[in-house]
């Protein structure tokens, strides 16, 4: 956790003073070079898509998007027996955790939650785009790997990176699609 914060800031750091004058792009070298060994980690930590999208601040070229997208989706894991759909009562757990779903720091989801983000879009009634399988296998995608349909998204690919696992974003497709689930209560 602690280096995926770190690594967040970087990458902000880098976005910024990349778009700078080169004098200020001077200083971060200078910055990069003496940071030592943990602040180099950080920045060799990232995976090649990470990468692309660093060079690229976040606006892939056209010609890079189709093998992008491939490499993205094949990065996806489905539960055991292929269940899309789990238990939404688990979902609602790591939905909330702050170690690991941590969704509400960028989504609505129980209309009685008082606090939440408004970086994504909100999921309050979610459930009423129904419980087909192309929503329930585009949800669990998404929740998995929000690169395989928006490359380089803001929304981090918890499944990838081991936040959650295959069964407990099941859990979460549960809990967004579920109409028992407070998400889905007005």
């Amino acid at each position: 956790m602690k280096h995926r914060v770190i690594l967040i800031g970087v990458l902000t750091f880098l976005g910024l003073a990349t778009s700078q004058p080169s004098p200020f792009k001077t200083r971060l070298e200078g910055a990069i070079r003496s940071g030592g060994d943990s602040y180099a980690q950080v920045l060799l930590a990232q995976d090649p898509a990470q990468r692309l999208c660093t060079q690229y601040r976040g606006q892939l070229p056209g010609a890079l998007l189709p093998q992008f997208l491939q490499e993205q989706k094949a990065l996806i894991q489905y539960p055991a027996g292929g269940k899309l759909l789990g238990d939404w009562r688990n979902g609602e757990q790591v939905f909330t955790d702050p170690k690991r779903g941590n969704c509400y720091a960028c989504h609505q989801g129980d209309p009685k939650q008082l606090a939440y983000g408004t970086m994504g879009p909100s999921l309050t009634g979610y459930g009423s785009r129904g419980a087909s399988e192309a929503v329930l296998r585009y949800t669990y995608e998404k929740i998995y790997n929000s690169w395989a349909y928006v490359p380089c998204s803001l929304m981090y690919r918890g499944g990838v990176h081991g936040l959650f696992t295959p069964e407990e974003t099941a859990d979460l497709v549960a809990f967004l699609v579920d109409p028992h689930s407070p998400i889905n209560q007005r």
